[in-house]
């Protein structure tokens, strides 16, 4: 977690687990190395294997250098940047935050307000709110109930 000061602005940054997303990346570059030296599948799978895996292996390289995936936290809002999916919510659609276990483990879980949830057209369930980065659950939900800015705003 990084915290950032420009000003009177503070931004937090909460990017991935560098020693988690390492292994991922070395155990995809060894995926490729072992799509490389096998041949009983075929030529064109083991080399498509190879090609798919390594250019995976180094999009996910270059995600830990320039930080393509993270959790922004600043006066705007709350921006969480993954691989697959973007979400954006200021300050004022946010009722709270919560975890609820999915699948054995705990998921961070925004609830939005109803103005935000009326202006959105979704139902008034709770929102997956996937931003741990392979950091505890727990943690992660604390500074995003510490730096929530309640003040009452409308809605625009």
């Amino acid at each position: 977690m990084k915290i950032q000061i420009k000003g009177d602005q503070k931004t937090v940054i909460i990017k991935p687990v560098l020693w988690r997303q390492a292994g991922f990346t070395l155990f995809l570059l060894v995926v490729a190395a072992f799509f490389s030296m096998v041949s009983y599948v075929g030529v064109f799978f083991s080399w498509l294997g190879t090609i798919v895996f390594f250019l995976l292996g180094l999009l996910n390289l270059l995600d830990q250098i320039f930080e393509w995936s993270r959790l922004k936290i600043n006066k705007n809002g709350y921006s969480y940047r993954g691989w697959w999916i973007r979400q954006h919510y200021k300050h004022e659609e946010i009722d709270s935050f919560s975890s609820e276990i999915y699948a054995g483990r705990p998921l961070i879980m925004i609830k939005l307000r109803k103005k935000a949830l009326k202006k959105r057209g979704l139902d008034e369930k709770p929102i997956a709110f996937p931003c741990s980065f392979g950091r505890p659950v727990e943690d992660t939900l604390k500074t995003l109930q510490k730096h929530l800015d309640k003040t009452r705003r409308a809605l625009i």
